[in-house]
């Protein structure tokens, strides 16, 4: 059963029941962190550091469909963006908030583990800045379905996953190894290549009323926006989430079945993502001071921005909020996981993937002693 959290003209979040009863978030993990969890230690344990079933040669193989993943991850993040009420302006200016503050905080943690640790090495501002965006992911989402109860925090969840994504193609633009223009040049060009492909499935979908025939174009769209995102080693969250607001300002009736037919997909590509991420994640030492900084201070700047939040921007938001912000985001994982497919061989990538990957688990572990709350504003 799929429900609409959230009043009219404001933004969307897909709310579903599985048969076990228990809500899921548009992202398709379950409010409680555990399903999440579950699956990142199930990849350590299945991976090439753990039991070995998934090889390096399949981990390989697999890159096409995680590039696939996460094309349709950013496609629902787009389909569940909209800011056309001073409400939802409240919701973005608290989303700013809560991004820069976790960013910051994070950031400026490593850089001075960094300086007290002679065995971590950032070479340079790409670790910090790509640490503090991943941790300024949270599995944010209403508290029950076809009401009004924690619908701020689920505006602010969405826009701030949106400015994450923008903020990571920005990043990844800059490791290439070009001009800043011709950078820019490139981000454009996937720009338009994202929009043409969302435009061309736009157009196929109308031209049929077939289920079957639609989820096809839908699938197909999909998979040209992850391929092509791929080919120019740059963000598949990007494209697909500039297809995604694309076909949300497109309007029904194609718009809602291409919408259906991606959250089809939804669940079964969340789990390869976090299952795969896991089955890459080595388990070192080397960063073990980096991820007990990541854990700390990310939950404190994810506390200390949940608190100016309900100060200044939103004040009917009660302290609550907090504690839905501690359980890390699956788009966190996918932020990191893209910049590590698009520069395989950048030590700061591979740093940033394992210590956003165990910090993760750990803090998914420190969500499940946190209490839920029952409302929201």
């Amino acid at each position: 059963m799929t429900a609409h959290a959230g009043d009219a003209g404001n933004v969307t979040v897909d709310v579903r029941r599985g048969r076990t009863g228990r809500r899921r978030f548009a992202l398709g993990l379950s409010l409680m962190p555990g399903p999440g969890l579950a699956l990142l230690l199930l990849g350590l344990a299945l991976g090439p550091y753990g039991l070995g079933l998934l090889t390096e040669s399949v981990l390989a193989s697999l890159d096409p469909a995680m590039s696939v993943a996460l094309a349709a991850l950013g496609v629902l993040v787009g389909l569940d963006v909209a800011v056309r009420t001073p409400r939802d302006g409240r919701s973005l200016v608290a989303s700013i908030a809560l991004v820069v503050t976790t960013m910051a905080i994070v950031a400026a943690s490593v850089v001075i583990v960094e300086r007290w640790s002679p065995g971590v090495e950032l070479s340079g501002w790409f670790l910090p800045a790509l640490l503090g965006l991943c941790a300024a992911s949270s599995s944010i989402a209403p508290d029950a379905a076809g009401d009004s109860r924690g619908t701020s925090a689920a505006r602010i969840g969405t826009l701030g996953d949106l400015l994450l994504i923008l903020l990571s193609m920005a990043a990844l633009a800059a490791t290439h190894r070009e001009p800043a223009a011709a950078s820019a040049l490139l981000v454009a060009k996937s720009a338009l290549i994202a929009v043409a492909i969302a435009l061309a499935a736009l157009l196929l979908v109308t031209q049929t009323s077939a289920d079957g025939e639609q989820r096809v174009f839908a699938f197909g769209a999909l998979l040209l926006l992850g391929g092509a995102a791929a080919h120019l080693s740059l963000s598949a969250l990007f494209t697909g989430l500039l297809a995604g607001v694309f076909w949300k300002i497109a309007g029904p009736p194609a718009s809602e079945a291409i919408a259906r037919d991606v959250r089809y997909l939804q669940d079964p590509l969340i789990v390869l993502l976090l299952v795969v991420a896991g089955a890459r994640t080595p388990l070192s030492y080397g960063v073990a001071v980096l991820v007990a900084a990541y854990i700390v201070f990310r939950l404190v700047g994810r506390l200390i921005g949940a608190w100016l939040v309900s100060k200044t921007v939103i004040r009917e938001t009660p302290v609550n909020l907090r504690s839905q912000l501690v359980a890390p985001g699956a788009v966190g994982i996918a932020i990191v996981l893209n910049v590590l497919q698009a520069n395989p061989e950048l030590d700061a990538a591979r740093t940033a993937f394992t210590v956003v990957v165990l910090g993760s688990v750990i803090s998914e572990l420190q969500a499940l002693i946190v209490p839920r709350p029952d409302v929201d504003a």
